[in-house]
């Protein structure tokens, strides 16, 4: 992996691994303010919720004014945060300033991904298959180890240490990136406020939405439902969506292969296929064994999905306005995030794990036939031997 892909991929992570290592979190943090479960659960959903106004606009801001400097302001302000969250005295000020969070966590993606798409466009306009697999293993493998990590961070130094891990992380990420990334000229007077949203880029990120809402009932229902029902601590708790993280991050390679032997549309049914397979086990899931089941399911559907949605994005968006397409595409992800976790609640307290399952199952259906659908060439582009 060359030094702009490693140096992009190294500030993508604060995104997702932020936004799912706070699930084996909640109930230390709503033990300690004693605020209700309701309240509590503004920390994710409010983080969602920014999620979706955020990465558009980080994005045009790059486009206007020069993904570097945005690059680096995002991960400034994920150090910031990071201390001012360990240090917070109150539950308010704790949301407050995870809300900032978020918006330094969604600047680097659509930032970082602009600068690669101007300085190693393939031959086709978009990314290499390869730079796109690396960002994808990089976003899949965080957020799918994000509970893994909270939960050993927790029973170590408790719940503060799941931000403060941010602060040096940060640094690190900074350092790199004042190192390697180039600085890209911009056209300020021309880039658009908004990229064109092409029937192909609205049909993605769609797509990319749902599949979320999937994934992240997964990722809250299970250390919920270990540490609630079987009575689990939370860092073992976490360990049980470590088949995700695993194959999430081992299978990406196998995804690139697939797409050059058999197309694009095949790497995308398969990553449905199996979500919906991953789903129903979780529907069925009683005990330990199947949950795992479940989760390495998941797991390799998140490489396949990932990688496939990743790459369409640069097959529909305009290039002049890459990263507020890749800013949509990443609010696309918190749709779905902050659709389940509005939805979790209600479906855990009803039904248990499989009151998840059963949405999943749901989500993953129509998910499949999004598949089957979706084009995956752009309007004068014959490159992919798959249909439309």
């Amino acid at each position: 992996m060359g030094r702009l892909p490693a140096a992009v991929a190294l500030g993508s992570l604060f995104n997702p691994l932020n936004s799912s290592m706070i699930a084996v979190a909640l109930a230390h943090i709503e033990a300690e303010f004693d605020v209700g479960i309701a309240a509590v659960t503004w920390l994710a959903a409010g983080f969602y919720l920014t999620g979706i106004v955020a990465p558009p606009l980080m994005g045009t801001l790059a486009d206007r004014f020069g993904p570097r400097l945005v690059f680096c302001g995002g991960l400034v302000t994920m150090a910031v945060t990071g201390v001012l969250a360990a240090l917070a005295p109150t539950y308010p000020a704790l949301v407050v300033v995870r809300l900032l969070q978020a918006f330094g966590s969604c600047a680097t993606m659509p930032a970082g991904m602009a600068i690669i798409q101007a300085v190693m466009p393939g031959g086709d306009g978009r990314p290499p298959p390869r730079v796109i697999a690396t960002i994808s293993m990089v976003l899949t493998g965080s957020a799918a180890a994000g509970p893994v990590l909270g939960g050993f961070l927790i029973s170590v130094w408790g719940w503060r240490a799941i931000f403060l891990v941010n602060v040096p992380l940060a640094a690190v990420a900074l350092a790199v990136a004042l190192r390697w990334l180039p600085k890209v000229r911009v056209d300020g007077a021309r880039g658009a406020r908004l990229p064109r949203l092409s029937p192909g880029l609205l049909a993605t990120c769609g797509q990319f939405a749902l599949t979320n809402v999937a994934f992240y009932l997964a990722f809250f229902a299970v250390p919920l439902w270990a540490q609630s029902t079987v009575g689990m601590p939370a860092h073992v708790a976490g360990l049980l969506v470590l088949p995700l993280a695993g194959l999430g991050i081992v299978m990406t390679p196998v995804a690139v292969a697939l797409a050059a032997r058999m197309g694009m549309r095949t790497v995308l049914v398969s990553g449905a296929a199996l979500l919906f397979g991953g789903s129903c086990v979780m529907l069925t899931a009683a005990s330990v064994a199947p949950v795992l089941v479940a989760s390495a399911l998941l797991g390799v559907a998140a490489a396949l999905g990932q990688f496939a949605l990743n790459s369409l994005v640069f097959v529909h968006a305009d290039r002049r306005d890459t990263g507020a397409a890749v800013g949509i595409f990443q609010a696309s992800r918190y749709v779905g995030a902050a659709t389940a976790s509005a939805l979790l609640g209600a479906l855990f307290d009803r039904a248990g794990l499989s009151g998840g399952g059963w949405t999943m199952a749901g989500v993953s259906a129509v998910v499949l036939v999004g598949a089957l659908l979706l084009p995956v060439r752009g309007p004068a582009s014959g490159g992919d031997r798959s249909g439309p």
